[in-house]
């Protein structure tokens, strides 16, 4: 496979992740406890996260990179991200904060993989 097609892949699992954090933190506002809807965004997420984390080594593979800063910074963001569907869950509170700040870790990530700050 391409490394064109590693990187679509990588954003269509990134749109679904949050999409599904998206629906989690509506869900947590409205304090929803449909379990469907539960099930659809729990289900989401997880797929979404193994699609981002397969393509991406995929790309780094195929762009011929190593494990500079900047992958074990996006792998940190990556690990927060996977957790923050709990945390939105057991938080609902915070849900408007998490509407905001997951966000501003998925363009902390997009900064990383376009500037690609420690690379070696």
């Amino acid at each position: 496979m391409s490394y064109q097609f590693y990187k679509i892949l990588h954003v269509f699992g990134v749109i679904l992740t949050f999409a599904a954090l998206g629906g989690t933190a509506i869900a947590a506002m409205v304090r929803s406890d449909d379990q469907g809807a539960r099930k659809l965004t729990g289900g989401t997420h997880g797929a979404a996260l193994l699609i981002v984390l397969i393509s991406g080594f995929g790309a780094l593979g195929k762009a011929g990179l190593g494990f500079d800063l900047w992958v074990w910074m996006k792998l940190t963001i990556w690990l927060v991200i996977g957790a923050a569907l709990a945390f939105v869950r057991r938080a609902p509170h915070l849900a408007r904060f998490y509407w905001f700040a997951l966000p501003a870790l998925g363009a902390a990530a997009a900064y990383l993989a376009v500037f690609k700050p420690g690379a070696g």
